[in-house]
């Protein structure tokens, strides 16, 4: 049985393939003759069923593009709707994606890491003002400050992502040794946003740019994607949320970080302020934050497997994604202790096998910007 987003696909031309896709389900056509202007197109849908880990600003990307291409800065896939059709047809880049050119903990190639640096700088240069004009996205969106920024998300991720899955969740969080106070009002967490300063300059933020949302093109030409995630606030965010998803390889993460500093200096004065006393506060959030998002996705994913052979393969996985995120989250969740991958694969099929035909899929977490 073909899904409901393949015919709409279909209803554009020739359906080449799917593409993978977290938020939504994508197929690349080649376009009836009133589109061969733009090339393959890719034409989806919203995913339905899937767990929302983040906070969200706009429904969905569809509306912000189009406005975002008006500005001619970004480097964006052309955006088209058709109204005859009851369409929306985005533009294919025909190329290979940085995770791809340059996979998790390698170097990435100077080239692509100024256009890199050219992505946040084109974002510094989108003031809340005019994403609030377009009337889009969320009331109160970019309202308050840097300090209020960080406690809105901190409080997302507690009570619209940890506490609705608690009663199914909780008691494998406790196994796996994440305190369960770990996001509580009185945490180090949360004091530790208190002190951020309070005064950098808000402006557009992608909030996803990681390998897999760089698109290369034949002529070396870096695109961004997916930006579902998008919203306004502190540009020091988006920068912590790089750098946790990039991996970059430690000595040039140090200069990515020197980059991002001259780029901002230039284009959004003040937006540097609290630099190296914040940044480690961002990134504290963003690794406890992978925590209580990755713990229940491995669960989710040991859940669909349909065969041994494939939930042997997903617990091995499992053991050594968790192992990895409780790590690197250590001095931010100060848990008791970090089990090893196999205790953790243990903990894992028992909780799996006791729980696998009660267990519903997470609640999901679509509270949008405003809500916090």
């Amino acid at each position: 049985m073909t899904s409901h987003a393949f015919r709409h696909a279909s209803r554009a031309g020739s359906v080449d393939g799917p593409l993978q896709g977290y938020h939504r389900e994508w197929y690349v056509v080649r376009p009836h003759p009133e589109l061969t202007d733009m090339g393959r197109v890719k034409v989806g849908e919203p995913r339905r069923g899937i767990p929302w880990f983040d906070r969200r600003s706009f429904p969905y990307e569809d509306e912000l593009l189009p406005r975002l291409a008006d500005l001619g800065t970004l480097s964006i896939p052309p955006v088209r709707r058709l109204e005859s059709l009851g369409l929306v047809v985005h533009g294919f880049v025909e190329g290979e994606s940085l995770a791809s050119l340059c996979p998790a903990g390698t170097a990435v190639d100077e080239g692509l890491l100024s256009q890199i640096m050219s992505v946040f700088g084109e974002l510094a240069r989108v003031h809340p003002d005019t994403v609030v004009k377009w009337g889009i996205g969320e009331s109160g969106m970019g309202e308050g400050d840097c300090r209020q920024f960080l406690q809105g998300l901190i409080r997302f991720t507690r009570d619209d992502v940890y506490e609705p899955n608690r009663e199914w969740f909780g008691e494998l969080f406790e196994q796996l040794g994440v305190p369960a106070d770990a996001l509580a009002p009185d945490s180090w967490l949360v004091s530790e946003a208190a002190e951020l300063s309070a005064h950098r300059p808000f402006c557009l933020l992608h909030g996803d740019l990681h390998r897999a949302n760089f698109i290369v093109d034949h002529e070396g030409r870096l695109w961004t994607i997916d930006w579902e995630l998008a919203t306004v606030g502190d540009p020091l965010y988006d920068l912590a949320t790089h750098l946790h998803l990039m991996n970059y390889p430690v000595d040039q993460q140090h200069e990515v970080e020197e980059q991002w500093r001259a780029t901002m200096h230039e284009v959004l004065p003040g937006a540097t302020a609290g630099f190296h006393a914040d940044l480690p506060r961002y990134l504290a959030y963003k690794r406890a934050q992978s925590v209580f998002t990755d713990v229940v996705r491995q669960a989710m994913a040991l859940r669909s497997c349909e065969t041994p052979e494939e939930r042997a393969h997903q617990l091995k996985r499992t053991g050594m994604t968790i192992k990895g995120v409780l790590e690197r989250a250590r001095s931010s969740l100060n848990p008791a202790t970090v089990p090893d991958a196999e205790t953790i694969e243990s903990i894992y099929a028992e909780f799996t096998s006791l729980t696998r035909d009660e267990m519903p899929s997470p609640l999901y977490a679509v509270a949008h910007a405003g809500d916090s």
